[in-house]
């Protein structure tokens, strides 16, 4: 696309000046701004900058340009990325993960990126069911153990929303831009349109459905 955007405007310019010589010199120098663009990997949107045939599926901006969910059309996968903007119009990559996808008999599967609050912390969810409709992130309890079953509703999040962050699930993704990386922030509820809990994912454990 980038290089698409700058060969129309060498043509534009060639249309309108009547003159050779500025013509030639032009497009030499269009086409030396296209080189050293492409070169350091810029581009004039985000989602261009993620590398493989990226989908933009979320996109918040940030600090340091933009925060993106996508999802990869070859792969049949989604990923985030961290894009930084420069000169207000130009973006670059600054680094994601990717090749995440819901395993099967799993209820969803969650991606994260970044650590600190430089960086910022990124979390994308993928649901399996449509059952699930809200994601949850955030905890308040105190050394919970995967074994022990626990009450979490809507009501627990609206008592404790100092503790938590929520999302309604739009087309099976939920898209999270967090303050940095936590116990609390790497910990994943997943409600039914109720309120009531059908999976999680514990710090430290996988996902897994839940039925108590």
């Amino acid at each position: 696309m980038v290089i698409s955007i700058m060969f129309a405007l060498v043509i534009l310019v060639c249309v309108v000046v009547k003159n050779r010589k500025f013509s030639i010199v032009s497009m030499i120098a269009m086409f030396s701004v296209i080189a050293v663009v492409l070169l350091f990997g810029f581009r004039f949107t985000a989602i261009e900058t993620v590398p493989g045939n990226a989908n933009e599926v979320g996109s918040y901006d940030t600090v340091y340009g933009k925060a993106l969910l996508y999802e990869d059309e070859d792969q049949r996968t989604f990923g985030l990325a961290k894009v930084k903007q420069s000169f207000g119009f130009l973006h670059r990559y600054a680094g994601g993960t990717n090749g995440y996808y819901v395993e099967e008999q799993m209820p969803f599967q969650a991606a994260g990126y970044g650590s600190n609050e430089d960086d910022g912390f990124l979390v994308g969810v993928k649901t399996a069911t449509p059952e699930i409709k809200y994601i949850v992130v955030g905890d308040h309890f105190d050394e919970l153990h995967p074994s022990e079953s626990y009450n979490f509703t809507m009501e627990t999040v609206n008592d404790h929303l100092d503790m938590y962050e929520f999302k309604e699930v739009d087309d099976n993704y939920a898209f999270f831009v967090l303050d940095e990386y936590t116990e609390e922030t790497w910990t994943i509820r997943a409600l039914d349109e109720e309120g009531h809990l059908v999976a999680d994912k514990l710090f430290g454990n996988d996902v897994r459905g839940v039925d108590w």
